[in-house]
């Protein structure tokens, strides 16, 4: 028998124990104009003196929407979507999925899928994704359950309930996907959460980072001993400290995890990325340029967002953060010259798509996918739409104008 339950994802916001609703949507065929915006942006130069503001200012110049990113049609409705450029393929991320069939294991909703593409061209929109599959034909999973995971979960599958509560199980939620240019190894961060049957009946345990050595085989989730939370020895946080890997990249040499919530505002933490498994070589922002070994130490470097992507842009030559703000429709940018700040206040880059239900959330840039230079970049939201568990990833062109240019 189905599970009976509608479908709710939820991104878990720390210290407040306050989640966004998730639902996914049916996809679109049909592409909406989006109107042309001039939007003042922030530029930055690499090294700013202390007194010094935002450097001269840019523009959004157009905004362009390239319509959904088709998917398998087996994949109901999904959201999420960090992606990034893995020995040669870019990768895709996606939370809960809902399969329109069961996969080898009867289930129906797996909490992760993937799909990736050779198709680095998104000027006309990305074509040509794929998902690995298993023995069934259905799309896998990234992230690999632990036997004791997969055991619960079959025990409590709704499809074939053994065990009460039916329908309870472990989830792992992926964060952001980064590769570490000096090896090309990815680095996969994830939340691992408690899911009982009901609406906001999840607890996140904690979190943590796979590594992903080769794109033919599976990321490994690290086993740390003693372990820092009790019978789960992959995890690198704890349920009470921020979600690291909201927004992840590595810049010179150096990997960055934000970790973010509505309520908490972005922490920021730095390691070496051959050390990123290892909990006692991270440090964390502190403030007035001051690092510390102590998570209790760090500060917030801003605020209003979740999920979300920071990249180096070239054209902006800033560090640049994309993001939806809580209960908004709004897909917002600020800029900074450092990972850790100062970063500017919002700009409003363009207003996503309504959704059937809820709001948009989980806005992410591609960097990828940036041309001419990053003057162009190439934003993804996903939307709820109205068959029951269905959603779709939308893909949005943004081109930045320099301040010296003449609007269009």
């Amino acid at each position: 028998m189905r599970p009976s339950i509608l479908f709710r994802r939820f991104q878990l916001v720390r210290r407040g124990n306050i989640g966004l609703q998730r639902t996914p949507s049916r996809i679109l065929s049909r592409i909406l104009p989006v109107s042309f915006l001039i939007l003042g942006l922030y530029g930055c130069s690499l090294n700013p003196s202390p007194s010094s503001g935002p450097a001269p200012a840019l523009s959004v110049a157009t905004v362009k929407d390239l319509g959904v990113i088709q998917t398998n049609p087996d994949i109901l409705g999904r959201d999420g979507g960090y992606s990034a450029l893995f020995q040669g393929y870019s990768v895709w991320l996606y939370g809960d999925s809902f399969l329109s069939k069961p996969n080898a294991e009867d289930e129906t909703l797996i909490s992760d899928s993937w799909s990736f593409t050779t198709n680095l061209n998104a000027q006309d929109g990305i074509t040509g994704f794929q998902e690995r599959l298993d023995s069934s034909g259905a799309p896998t999973m990234i992230l690999p359950l632990t036997a004791a995971e997969q055991a619960f979960n079959q025990a409590h599958n709704g499809n074939d309930c053994q065990e009460q509560p039916c329908g309870a199980r472990w989830a792992l939620w992926p964060s952001s996907i980064v590769v570490n240019p000096a090896n090309n190894r990815a680095l996969i961060f994830y939340m691992l959460v408690s899911a009982k049957p009901g609406n906001f009946n999840f607890q996140g345990v904690g979190d943590s980072v796979a590594v992903w050595q080769q794109f033919q085989q599976q990321p490994q989730r690290p086993t740390l001993n003693p372990p820092i939370v009790p019978d789960h020895p992959d995890l690198l946080f704890t349920q009470n400290e921020p979600s690291f890997g909201s927004a992840s990249l590595v810049s010179n040499g150096t990997l960055y995890a934000y970790g973010c919530g509505y309520n908490s505002g972005c922490k920021l933490g730095k390691v070496a990325p051959s050390s990123a498994q290892n909990r006692s070589a991270w440090s964390f922002y502190a403030g007035n340029g001051n690092w510390s070994s102590q998570i209790s130490d760090s500060v917030t470097v801003f605020n209003d967002a979740n999920i979300l992507s920071i990249s180096w842009n070239a054209f902006l030559e800033c560090y640049l953060a994309v993001y939806s703000p809580p209960f908004s429709q709004n897909v917002v940018m600020r800029t900074s010259p450092n990972p850790e700040g100062p970063w500017s206040s919002e700009v409003v880059a363009f207003v996503a798509m309504q959704p059937t239900t809820g709001n948009v959330y989980d806005a992410l840039a591609h960097v990828e996918y940036d041309s001419n230079g990053g003057q162009t970049i190439y934003v993804s939201y996903s939307r709820s739409t109205p068959a029951p568990f269905t959603s779709q990833v939308r893909l949005v062109a943004v081109e930045f104008q320099s301040s010296n240019a003449q609007p269009r």
